[in-house]
């Protein structure tokens, strides 16, 4: 408050589709779209100016034969991309917070991302199907200083083929069981490409050199099912799926010093339960919910003693079998809906979301606490005409009803601010969103 930080966003969205079939077993489609953006940020005591220049798009072919009267065959192929460029103009803050005189420095900040895929699925008659598929994608930064004494263009690219295995049983008409291993890629955003400041400002990288691509592997198992009850019964359908997961993680982005810069651990998992269900009942009444239940460790991870002042050269902290900083064991979220039938379209909910307790640093000594807030919401969705061709639907929320006070995020691996840990970043008091939208 002391700072009046803020962020202000300014951004538009433009695109068009275009589909075509060529007949009953080849179609192709085709998107593009411009995304220029303009955000201001009054934050951790500098005013900075983005400009954002984003467009791309993506090709997407389709094919769909017969292999015989109990094989069906599905093929799909294509590609996307995308790019954004632009700079950020960093400046002191002015007596009021806002935009002061100095700048203090002049970047560009640019990015591009290629992705090819291809995917095939092979169905069994209504019982068995099986899928089979690939994904190479290729993310490269561009990075550049122009001011004085600053640094010239600098790239880094991170790329990686992700294949894809599944298999899918129907036990009946309306329940099935799946197994899925496949293979992920995530890059490092922007901001976690900034060189590690541990000895002070970087004079040579613009982008952390140390940083490789954040590789996974998933193995997934699960059941879904609906049941629908007879006539006259209290409860009219309840649908649920199970899935029981593990992850392997390579290279897991870890940030340090809240968010300064990162690193990498060298090995983590994932592994958990995720539950969700839905009640529909005979009186106009619906019940939603979701659990998720997660263990999350380092599998292998050395820290060296620079980074956490452990006094000598040479020394590593590790923190294999820790929890990893940063991801709640446990969520759940829950939402009563009533739509009476006499009021076409309308509807009012009831809704409680939760976050478990977690860890915001590496060692295990910093704590999040969990939370659980609720929220309520009346709105229509079917269309209301209001003349003509011209209709409306929206809805009115209020969140967090009884005004609690919790950490909706944290620092991960927080600094020492006068010798305590600073981590903590309040939710957002009680509020309330207007959402109107007119079609025509």
């Amino acid at each position: 408050m002391q700072r009046d930080e803020r962020r202000i966003n300014r951004l538009g969205k433009i695109g068009i589709e275009l589909s075509h079939n060529f007949n009953e077993e080849n179609s192709l489609s085709a998107m593009i779209f411009a995304n220029p953006k303009y955000p201001q940020r009054s934050e951790r005591g500098t005013f900075r100016d983005f400009t954002r220049y984003h467009f791309g798009g993506n090709l997407i072919y389709n094919w769909t034969t017969n292999f015989s009267s109990s094989i069906l065959n599905k093929f799909i192929a294509g590609g996307d991309e995308a790019y954004q460029d632009g700079a950020i103009l960093f400046y002191s803050l002015s007596p009021i917070n806002w935009r002061g005189t100095t700048l203090t420095d002049n970047k560009r900040e640019g990015a591009s991302t290629l992705g090819l895929f291809l995917q095939d699925e092979v169905l069994f008659g209504d019982k068995l199907s099986l899928i089979l598929g690939a994904r190479y994608d290729n993310v490269t930064y561009y990075n550049e200083s122009f001011i004085t004494g600053g640094y010239g263009l600098q790239t880094k690219s991170f790329e990686k083929v992700s294949p894809k295995i599944g298999i899918t049983y129907r036990i009946t008409e309306t329940q099935s069981l799946y197994a899925n291993i496949g293979s992920g890629v995530e890059v490092p955003a922007g901001n976690e490409t900034d060189p590690a400041g541990t000895y002070g400002q970087d004079k040579i990288f613009l982008i952390n050199p140390l940083l490789e691509p954040i590789i996974s592997t998933t193995y997934e198992v699960g059941t879904k099912q609906l049941m629908v009850f007879e006539k006259g019964s209290f409860i009219n359908s309840l649908s649920y799926d199970i899935a029981l997961y593990s992850i392997d993680v390579v290279n897991d982005i870890i940030p340090y010093r809240g968010g300064k810069f990162y690193f990498t651990a060298g090995k983590t998992n994932r592994m958990g339960i995720e539950i969700g269900a839905r009640l529909k009942f005979a009186d106009e009444f619906s019940f939603s919910g979701a659990f998720t239940f997660s263990n999350n460790k380092y599998k292998d991870y050395l820290v060296d003693s620079v980074h956490y002042d452990l006094k000598k050269a040479g020394r590593f902290a590790t923190y294999t079998d820790n929890e990893v900083a940063g991801i709640p064991s446990t969520f759940y979220n829950c939402k009563l809906i009533y739509e009476p039938a006499a009021l076409n379209g309308l509807f009012v909910s009831l809704d409680i979301n939760s976050i478990g307790k977690y860890f915001a640093d590496d060692a295990n000594t910093l704590s999040v606490p969990s939370f659980a807030i609720s929220g309520a919401s009346v709105g229509i969705d079917e269309p209301v005409r209001l003349a003509g061709s011209l209709s409306l639907t929206g809805f009115v929320t209020v969140n967090n009803i009884f005004d609690s006070k919790y950490a909706a995020s944290s620092f991960i691996n927080p600094d020492l601010l006068n010798g305590e840990a600073v981590f903590l970043e309040p939710g957002l008091p009680r509020n309330i969103v207007l959402s109107v939208k007119l079609l025509y």
